[in-house]
């Protein structure tokens, strides 16, 4: 089951997000996961998305329907899981674009979601913890460093720690990479652009890029079976203007009324994930 072995991750993960151990787990997940789901059936959804389609697995023992899965992007296949995994220990990913690994790890993610839908009730902390480690071990595997979860504040009155989302820290005089980690954002995203501006008030603007990494931002009406994006664009404009300063935001299923915020003032610039790997040296200049 893939529960089952997601369970066995948190030990591994938290002597070395970078670790070969947490990708085994993680691929044995993945594995798990395509098994579990080969046994129920697909159901297609009304989609009100503009230019994607979405399906949901259904099961016909338990009659429990999991959350929209983008059909473009996802591909049912370990192996290629097993050539990205082996691209990564042999540390080239000349043969992986963008698009690929994107599509990769959208599957990766949205595989074990489905399958905790469809075996738990109501529960959301199972994906988002299974998928901080997922987007949390590349991170590191790309920068080379395991991340951070506090950090030492110094003010006049006392020496404390503040918890943070994953930051990495890539050494004297380079920026550090400030990584919140969400399956989706809605009206909580305020609190990304508040951590942001946290770090940036302790440590100075520029220290931290702020690169949050988000699964995607689709909601199913439970009777209809329609798919919707819930977007915030404005607010992100404001927050973007008046709060702080994001550097990246990377989607995995990446909604088009947030893909337009890079052509407008002020940009923020939204990519897919995949991208990540191409531009990190750039970023950290």
């Amino acid at each position: 089951m893939p529960l089952t072995v997601y369970k066995t991750i948190a030990k591994p993960f938290s002597k070395n997000h970078r670790g070969v151990e947490v990708r085994e787990r993680l691929g044995l997940s993945f594995s798990a996961s395509l098994d579990l789901l080969s046994h129920c059936d697909r159901v297609e959804l009304l989609s009100a998305v503009a230019n994607k389609s979405y399906f949901a697995f259904f099961d016909p023992k338990t009659k429990k329907r999991s959350r929209a899965v983008n059909a473009a992007l996802f591909r049912p296949e370990f192996e290629e899981w097993e050539k990205f995994s082996a691209a990564l220990l042999a540390e080239d990913l000349q043969g992986f674009d963008s698009h690929r690994i994107t599509s990769l790890i959208y599957s990766v993610a949205i595989s074990f979601c489905c399958c905790v839908d469809l075996v738990s009730e109501r529960d959301n902390k199972t994906p988002g913890t299974f998928f901080e480690y997922l987007i949390a071990h590349l991170f590191a595997w790309r920068l080379g460093v395991n991340p951070l979860t506090s950090i030492q504040v110094l003010n006049l009155d006392m020496d404390t720690h503040l918890p943070t989302d994953f930051i990495f820290d890539l050494g004297l005089e380079r920026p550090k990479f400030h990584l919140p980690v969400k399956t989706s954002t809605r009206e909580r995203v305020i609190q990304v652009w508040a951590h942001q501006r946290v770090l940036d008030g302790a440590f100075g603007t520029g220290r931290f890029l702020g690169t949050p990494v988000i699964l995607t931002e689709t909601k199913t009406a439970t009777k209809s079976g329609k798919v919707e994006e819930i977007c915030l664009p404005e607010q992100w404009r404001i927050y973007q203007m008046h709060i702080a300063q994001l550097k990246r935001v990377y989607y995995l299923d990446m909604p088009a009324a947030y893909e337009k915020l890079n052509m407008v003032f002020p940009p923020i610039h939204i990519k897919e994930f995949g991208e990540f790997f191409w531009e990190a040296d750039s970023l950290s200049v």
